[in-house]
């Protein structure tokens, strides 16, 4: 009802277009600050037209109350005029707004939304000057305004008077600030509310809404054509992060000044600190994206080229610093954030670099950079930097936060080498603190495995340049690779056996997870190997064999060569091929009776190995199980290192169609076929377990010395 109520006499077609636009794109956070009873002032960075539609519109869907926007008065003269006075805006050029501010905040019959930065700020270019912030347009520099600081204080200290009885001539005092008579003043401070606006992501570039636009308008001015690209483009391709932050009592502000009898001298003195101080919250509380990093990183390097590893992994300690402190980070900034160092194509990544390479930022040389730090420096008019430099805009951004900036520095001045160890040592924290976590939370379920069983297990070897990835099965653990690797690392190998996530605890931990989050595991494991040994070899049991087939879409040069036993690729179990079916159908027919206590959402597994293996499986852990075997169906071509397919004839849980699929799709020009006449599933535990492994130290030493082996 209150959005219905707020689009009365406008133009309905725009305004709901509008209202669809704003709510799929707005994250609200912290809307606990918002005080519920008090006068509220709003204060806001500013950086487009839309905000001043945007925040106010915002605000009245969470308290119910209209907030009045002082717009420039070109804005009147658009479709967006009436929703603008539907809101409670008042022209720039209104020569009584001060008073109408003023009584509202005595009265709380409406908020206000203030951008004290006075104008978009469209280069982000911000300097502090003494203790106060100024803005930057076209090189000059503009102090931020004081007038939020002074609506607040004015009111507050009016509002003490007038509950105080100082207020001679009530009649005059109403009329000046437009109260009447049913207006009631109200008894609760006026409390200022500092707001960070972030966008994640902000890009430049043609789209069907300018097109559209274009066709509709003539002669579309240049300064316009600019604003409509950058803010189209925010609508239809960015989040747009309202921060609302901790609230200011404007009571506490003046209670140093009770005994001062004259308004303007008291807020004449603490009107710039105030705005110093909220100006700085709210710089300080820029929600941090992966763009921020990524060309923070590029400007404080201090060399002219830098290695694309180094410079990933880079941005991958900077962002782990940050999610460990108290800074206000875009939720998206390390989603899948392992493949940014694990070599595969990360998203996030591409894009931004994309514009870097476009905008002559950075140039592609083999394994290096080239970074033009003139380039990124480079000043343009502020009708025209969003067009023509969009990462310096914001690089400018983030250059405010000088924590960010201080934390940055102090990890690219690091050489080459210390920030692989730094790397590394993140990493095994993460995989050992992940498990910790894990145990932790089912240690006390009747079925948790002993807390050794699930360990990650790094066994270095100082003397090898090679690392062997031993990678686990379904509803295992590093465990049961536990004979292999130290067979392995006995013949003069580093081995690393990475627990898959949700394995090794409890049947519960498996649950809930994807099978990204197993990948995951393995793409953390490469990782590490990949920066301490020359050479990586990566051996796969069962759906461990899946995640190394999988993992040949990474591209490095230290992956030497892939081995997978008994790869889960098409199932033989019975369990899973029938009963499985049976049981989602029947949790599908109870639901549909409201008798969920009927359903049964595992099955039994009787494993080979029940010290290890999980007793039950999650119908929705093998659904994910089921996504993994078609991925890697699906990727089989990408693989052309050198692979042997080990399989049992008669295992009785994979079928051994698998192992021949797998030969006939996969690319590589060096691949063997193996098949043992085992009936067992777990080979690698098994009484002729010693052969096996014989075969496959054979295959290791074949790609590593191929000159000693005919």
């Amino acid at each position: 009802m209150k959005k219905k109520d707020l689009l009365i006499n406008t133009n309905g077609y725009i305004l709901s277009l509008l209202e669809k636009i704003l709510d799929a794109n707005v994250q609200i956070k912290g809307i606990e600050n918002i005080p519920k009873n008090n006068p509220r002032i709003f204060v806001a960075n500013h950086f487009t037209r839309t905000e001043a539609m945007l925040v106010p519109y915002t605000m009245y869907n969470l308290t119910g109350k209209k907030v009045g926007v002082i717009a420039d008065d070109s804005l009147f003269k658009t479709y967006f005029g009436d929703f603008l006075s539907n809101l409670g805006a008042m022209k720039k050029s209104d020569p009584l707004r001060n008073n109408h501010i003023i009584g509202d905040l005595v009265t709380s019959c409406k908020d206000w939304m203030v951008f004290p930065e006075g104008r978009m700020v469209k280069a982000k270019d911000i300097e502090k000057i003494g203790k106060h912030f100024c803005v930057k347009i076209d090189g000059t520099c503009q102090r931020i305004y004081t007038g939020a600081s002074y609506f607040a204080l004015l009111s507050q200290a009016l509002r003490q008077d007038y509950f105080n009885h100082k207020i001679k001539n009530f009649k005059k005092f109403q009329r000046k600030y437009f109260i009447n008579d049913c207006s009631e003043i109200n008894e609760n401070d006026t409390m200022i509310v500092p707001i960070n606006i972030s966008y994640s992501k902000i890009r430049n570039g043609r789209n069907f809404l300018i097109d559209m636009v274009e066709k509709l308008i003539d002669n579309i001015g240049k300064n316009f054509k600019e604003e409509l690209e950058i803010e189209t483009n925010i609508v239809l391709n960015s989040k747009i992060i309202i921060q609302v932050l901790e609230p200011i009592s404007t009571k506490q502000l003046l209670q140093a000044y009770q005994n001062e009898p004259n308004h303007s001298k008291t807020i004449s003195a603490i009107r710039y600190e105030t705005t110093h101080n909220f100006m700085n919250t709210i710089y300080q509380s820029l929600t941090i994206n992966f763009d921020h990093i990524f060309i923070l990183v590029l400007f404080l390097y201090p060399k002219k080229r830098i290695n694309i590893k180094v410079f990933k992994r880079l941005i991958y300690l900077v962002i782990n610093k940050l999610r460990n402190r108290n800074y206000f980070l875009d939720d998206d900034i390390d989603k899948d954030l392992i493949y940014l160092i694990s070599y595969e194509k990360y998203e996030q990544y591409e894009e931004v670099l994309k514009i870097a390479i476009d905008d002559d930022i950075l140039y592609d040389a083999n394994d290096e950079y080239i970074i033009n730090k003139q380039k990124l420096l480079a000043s343009y008019t502020h009708h025209t930097i969003r067009i023509k430099n969009i990462l310096k805009v914001i690089l400018n951004e983030v250059l405010v936060n000088e924590k960010v900036v201080k934390i940055t520095k102090d990890y690219v001045e690091n050489s080459e080498d210390k920030i692989n160890k730094k790397i590394v040592k993140l990493l095994i924290k993460q995989q050992k603190d992940s498990y910790l976590k894990s145990y932790m939370k089912f240690k006390e379920f009747a079925d948790v495995k002993n807390i050794d069983i699930g360990e990650n297990k790094y066994l270095d070897l100082e003397t090898s340049d090679t690392c062997i990835i031993t990678v686990h099965g379904f509803s295992s653990s590093p465990k049961e690779v536990e004979q292999l690797s130290i067979y392995l690392h006995s013949n003069g190998f580093a081995v690393y056996s990475p627990r898959l996530d949700g394995h090794g605890t409890s049947p519960e931990d498996l649950k809930n997870k994807k099978w990204e989050d197993w990948y995951k595991s393995v793409s953390q494991t490469i990782t590490i190997a990949s920066i301490k040994y020359k050479k990586v070899f990566i051996i796969g049991f069962s759906t461990g064999g899946l995640l190394s087939l999988l993992s040949a879409n990474k591209i490095y040069h230290e992956f030497t060569a892939i081995v997978c036993i008994n790869a889960a690729l098409n199932l033989k179990d019975i369990r899973v091929k029938t009963l499985l079916p049976a049981v989602s159908f029947w949790n599908e027919i109870v639901k549909l009776f409201n008798s969920n206590e009927y359903s049964k959402d595992y099955i039994e597994n009787n494993s080979e190995n029940p010290k290890v293996n999980y007793d039950k499986f999650y119908v929705d852990s093998i659904k994910q199980l089921s996504i993994l075997m078609d991925k890697t169906r699906q990727k089989l071509i990408n693989v052309t290192q050198p692979c042997l397919i080990i399989q049992a004839k008669d295992d009785p849980i994979v079928n051994a169609s698998s192992a021949y699929e797998i030969f006939e799709k996969i690319s590589s020009k060096d691949k063997e076929l193996v098949i043992t006449e085992d009936n067992k599933h777990i080979i690698i535990n098994t009484d002729g377990k010693e052969e096996l492994f014989e075969i496959i130290l054979k295959f290791i030493k074949k790609n590593l010395y191929p000159q000693f082996l005919h």
